[in-house]
């Protein structure tokens, strides 16, 4: 049985310390955006809720103040540590980190000539009896004016439909916002990638994701400038890759959520 006496609690004070510490940084990181170097938008609403979870949890200990034991374990106290120094530590800011990876292994559209990768066009899955994308809905897509345009919110869903069925939209005219991006190594007929940065996990992993735009003649844009591309798809020479053959190009601005989430 614990004795008591006068004093602080030291066992209360220290988990009240903790939860507030751990609190007040999960907010911090949560409202300033920060917590994208860890996790996806997701998880949002989760951190809210777990920061007010720890405020009430250091409130419930706050009333054990005034009552101290003599016999005490700070154990638990200890182990909210490590959270706490790893959430404490600076990280690199998540914008733009992706950028600058690799072109060749960036997640900008690769297509092969044919059908050896199993794509098959519309007509084909429908005679099969085949429905290989039931779980999403294609958004935008105009089939007797043969135009697609891409919201925001449908980024990625089009990316899949467009990279893994491509022969169904060859020649189809595509409206799409992204940002520009260029590589040392990218095709020199190619004026640059039409892109957005895809993340898995956290912003450790983004990665360009979108298509190349062919805009015949020299443009006046900067890397990381946001545009929205009309252009007919199609695909480069080679036949490795898909292709926007611009009509036109206007300048845009940063949609609310830049980043695109690879899941429907």
């Amino acid at each position: 049985m614990d004795l008591r006496g006068k004093g602080l609690d030291l066992q209360a004070l220290a988990e009240c310390v903790c939860c507030l510490l751990l609190g007040i940084l999960l907010f911090c990181l949560t409202y300033s955006g920060r917590y994208l170097n860890y996790v996806t938008p997701k998880m949002k609403p989760y951190l809210y809720g777990f920061s007010l979870l720890l405020f009430l949890w250091a409130g419930m200990q706050a009333r054990y103040l005034p009552t101290p034991r003599y016999r005490i374990s700070l154990s638990r106290s200890f182990v909210m540590l490590i959270p706490i120094l790893m959430l404490a530590m600076p990280l690199p800011a998540s914008e733009g980190r992706g950028i600058a990876q690799d072109y060749g292994s960036s997640g900008i559209s690769k297509v092969l000539s044919g059908n050896e990768n199993g794509n098959k066009n519309e007509d084909e899955r429908e005679d099969n009896g085949e429905d290989e994308r039931p779980w999403y809905d294609l958004k935008g897509l105009d089939k007797e004016t043969k135009t697609i345009t891409i919201g925001d919110e449908d980024y990625y869903t089009w990316i899949y439909e467009l990279g893994s069925f491509y022969e169904t939209y060859i020649g189809y005219t595509v409206v799409m916002k992204g940002f520009v991006y260029r590589a040392p190594d990218m095709d020199e007929k190619c004026g640059f990638a039409l892109v957005r940065l895809s993340m898995w996990c956290c912003s450790a992993d983004l990665s360009p994701l979108g298509f190349l735009v062919d805009c015949n003649g020299d443009l006046d844009l900067q890397d990381g400038d946001w545009v929205v591309v009309r252009g007919i798809l199609g695909v480069t020479e080679d036949g490795g890759s898909l292709l926007l053959k611009a009509q036109s190009i206007e300048a845009a601005e940063k949609p609310q959520e830049e980043y695109v989430y690879p899941y429907f």
